[in-house]
This record gives C-alpha cells, sequence and structure tokens, in this order.
C-alpha cells in the first residue's frame, strides 16, 4: 500500500528492503514505545524512502531509532528547546532543519506535527501518515 500511495505522487523514490520483525522490536524496546501502526507498517514494506535529490520522505528504522534517542538524550538540545519525549520524528525537511513525526498521546493520535528548530514551535499539518506523505509529496504541507 505505501509504496503505491508514493508512486502515484513520484516516481522518483528509492525505496529499501523491508524493515524485518526484529528490527522494529528492537527500535520499540529501544525507545521504550510501541511505533504507531501505520510507520510500523510502512517499515515493513520499505526500510526508509528517499527522494531523488537524496532526501528522507521517511528514515529507515535504525536512522529513526538514532535521530529520536539523539533528540531526547542530547544535553544542549534540552537546554534550548522543550522535551522530545512525546514526539516520535520519522522525517526531516530537506536543507530546512525542521522535523516531521507523531505526538505520543495515550489515545494515539494518528496526526503528524512538524517541530521548527527556530521557534520550537510544533504544529499539525496532516491528519495521518498517509495524508502527510500525499500532501507533502504535493507540495501541500508548507513550512
Amino acid at each position: 500500500m505505501w509504496r503505491e500511495l508514493i508512486d502515484e505522487h513520484t516516481r522518483q523514490a528509492r525505496f529499501a528492503p523491508p524493515a524485518d520483525e526484529q528490527e522494529l522490536q528492537r527500535v520499540e524496546e529501544s525507545l521504550g514505545h510501541l511505533l504507531p501502526d501505520d510507520l510500523a507498517k510502512l517499515l515493513g514494506e520499505t526500510d526508509g524512502v528517499v527522494d531523488a535529490n537524496g532526501y528522507n520522505l521517511v528514515f529507515s528504522a535504525d536512522q529513526l531509532l538514532q535521530g529520536n534517542l539523539e533528540m531526547r538524550t542530547y544535553p544542549a538540545l534540552k537546554r534550548l528547546y522543550m522535551a522530545f519525549d512525546q514526539l516520535l520524528f520519522f522525517s526531516d525537511a530537506p536543507g530546512d532543519g525542521n522535523l516531521f513525526g507523531y505526538a505520543l498521546v495515550p489515545e494515539g493520535r494518528p496526526d503528524i506535527f512538524v517541530w521548527d528548530h527556530r521557534t520550537d514551535n510544533r504544529r499539525c499539518v496532516a491528519p495521518s501518515l498517509e495524508h502527510f506523505i500525499a500532501d507533502w509529496l504535493s507540495g501541500r504541507i508548507r513550512l
């Protein structure tokens, strides 16, 4: 499903082999929470998606793990920004420094947020991963 959705909007995406169940479990255990279902399913189809310019549309499982651990534990970031423990980043804006992610809340909202690194603002940009991918690739999401 995810490859087809991405192919509808760009034929230039590069897909990786799927992440296996052990890799996804390792990510969840290391982060201390489950991955959102749609993100886990996407990673189970392709372990990350890169666009024609080499930018990540969706991080690989390992990039997701390493990036989120760094954002949550790096001391300088803790001094500059609100905590990132309630966010799960899975993509970035090319050359911009802004990150896209889920808000980790008990009711499991599927909304996708953008974090602005200049202002520390976090705002909703899409109601789901599916909408985020379609809207980002079609240029409907503006930063």
